[in-house]
């Protein structure tokens, strides 16, 4: 077997296999891993710093069944009111964005807001409904991040022996 042969025999046999997995203490679903921190509360823009200290922001929600998930994992929670989501309106009153540049097309508020109830700008998810709740952004709640998992490259390699 010639070496033209030989090269072209392993690069017909390689083939890249792409697969998402998560760092520890999150949870993955779709492309994306979540980290659901329910014992530390902190202020909005706190959470949303700890969020890109970990290469993320707080979590953006762009269609039911994501939000599905994240309900579904979010009133497994033992206490708390409600939990951080990385909405906001702070720069524009009503002008909601995400704070990972992402269009805010879905929506799934509470019943009456958002209100502006004494200048809330953040955006809360409430743990007993999986509803939105503009919120003030210097209560402290637990928070959700949410971050692109990490691809792997699985390697197969297929060899042909005359």
């Amino acid at each position: 077997m010639g070496d033209d042969q030989l090269l072209q025999d392993l690069l017909f046999g390689v083939f890249d296999y792409l697969d998402s997995h998560c760092d520890a203490g999150y949870l993955l679903y779709g492309d994306f891993c979540y980290q659901f921190e329910t014992d530390e509360a902190m202020k909005w823009q706190d959470a949303e710093a700890h969020c890109t200290k970990e290469q993320g922001h707080l979590v953006s929600i762009h269609s039911e069944e994501e939000h599905s998930f994240i309900t579904g994992i979010v009133q497994q929670s033992p206490t708390g009111i409600s939990l951080w989501m990385g909405g906001h309106d702070s720069i524009t009153e009503g002008g909601w964005e995400w704070t990972d540049g992402s269009p805010f097309r879905y929506i799934h508020w509470n019943a009456g807001n958002p209100d502006d109830y004494f200048g809330e700008d953040c955006l809360s998810i409430l743990i007993n409904s999986g509803y939105w709740n503009d919120d003030n952004c210097d209560n402290k709640r637990g928070y959700i991040c949410e971050k692109r998992g990490d691809l792997s490259f699985l390697m197969i390699m297929t060899l042909k022996y005359c």
